[in-house]
């Protein structure tokens, strides 16, 4: 498996759920792609990350640099910390 792709230990992992709302295509096919290097789609414009500390601050600061770039019209991207999933086993995903 891709290395910047895996799914860190589950002892290190939390889920982020990355929601975005973007008018322009270009930049929500851009934002897509830098979230597939960090997790899967839940929905077109709904992400579950699993990431350790140190990818969520890497993911962060990318969102934070993308949200400051020039860009026409209004966008939202929201991070959540989200409870009460566990990592997936077998490619399914387990909520509790």
């Amino acid at each position: 498996m891709d290395t910047e792709t895996s799914v860190p230990a589950a002892h290190e992992a939390r889920p982020l759920l990355v929601a975005y709302d973007i008018a322009d295509d270009r930049r929500r096919n851009r934002l897509h792609r830098l979230l597939r290097g960090f997790g899967e789609p839940l929905q077109k414009s709904v992400f579950i990350c699993w990431v350790d500390r140190a990818r969520r601050t890497r993911l962060e600061r990318l969102l934070a640099d993308f949200a400051a770039a020039t860009h026409k019209g209004a966008e939202r991207i929201e991070c959540i910390q989200a409870a009460g999933l566990a990592p997936p086993r077998d490619g399914t995903w387990v909520v509790e």
